[in-house]
């Protein structure tokens, strides 16, 4: 299988310009039902919504960049909110949004990552990062069978909780 190299902002579109952070006092009068995402996840819900769809989000800053304890990746579905401590992207036609998930989540890089005292992983350094992909339709392959692994391990984890209660 040939792979071919790519800078990732040759792979990707970027939404971070459509990010709005809302502090807590601003969420606290903003309950409601859509997920609020912050660089590891979702952090709150509230009354609306920016993005529809299915984006990957990535973490901008944080220890876990460093650490790795979590996956700094995650494919987010539907409708949500997410503040500027998250870069959110889409595959575009030579990436698929999925793949470059488990990608991003299985590669170094610390290369990339700034700062001691708060790491981050600014959007130049992001888009600096190099990917050696296979075609798009090998692609879509290989995320169909990731998923069904994803799949099963969901399943363990739920009768291992079942049996720990």
């Amino acid at each position: 299988m040939e792979l071919k190299e790519y800078r990732f902002d040759e792979v990707t579109i970027n939404f971070d310009k459509k990010r709005v952070p809302l502090s807590g006092a601003q969420r606290e009068k903003r309950k409601g039902k859509y997920r609020y995402y912050g660089a590891q996840g979702v952090i709150d819900h509230i009354d609306d919504f920016i993005f529809d769809g299915t984006y990957l989000l990535i973490a901008e800053d944080g220890e876990n960049l460093k650490s790795k304890k979590q996956n700094i990746a995650q494919v987010v579905e539907g409708q949500f909110w997410v503040n500027n401590h998250a870069h959110i992207v889409q595959g575009n036609e030579l990436c698929d949004t999925r793949y470059l998930s488990y990608l991003l989540n299985s590669i170094d890089l610390s290369g990339y990552v700034t700062g001691s005292a708060q790491p981050k992983l600014s959007q130049a350094n992001l888009n600096a990062v190099t990917l050696f992909l296979p075609p798009i339709f090998i692609q879509k392959k290989i995320v169909d069978y990731l998923y069904l692994f994803d799949k099963k391990i969901a399943v363990n984890q739920q009768i291992n909780d079942n049996l720990a209660a």
